[in-house]
């Protein structure tokens, strides 16, 4: 999953993912799916853009899904290096 967000700088990126992870997860296995557990994997990533490129990351995060299904990702998004 790709986001797209401004996060104020007061505000710690891994706390404002692991708020998006911890209250999306209990969204769906609370109120969408009771049955099914839902979870995130631990790792994330994060890039930083300039507003020059904002439209250009909208438009690849919109067509995620497509990217992945016709191998036409762009490396620099998709990137994710072993710790």
């Amino acid at each position: 999953m790709h986001l797209g967000v401004s996060i104020p700088p007061k505000i710690a990126p891994a706390k404002f993912i692991g708020d998006v992870k911890r209250n999306s997860s209990h969204y769906v296995n609370h109120v969408i799916k009771p049955d099914f557990e839902f979870y995130w994997q631990d790792e994330y990533g994060a890039l930083s853009f300039g507003e020059k490129n904002l439209s250009a990351v909208v438009r690849y995060i919109h067509n995620q899904k497509q990217h992945h299904a016709d191998g036409t990702l762009i490396p620099a998004m998709e990137r994710m290096d072993e710790l």
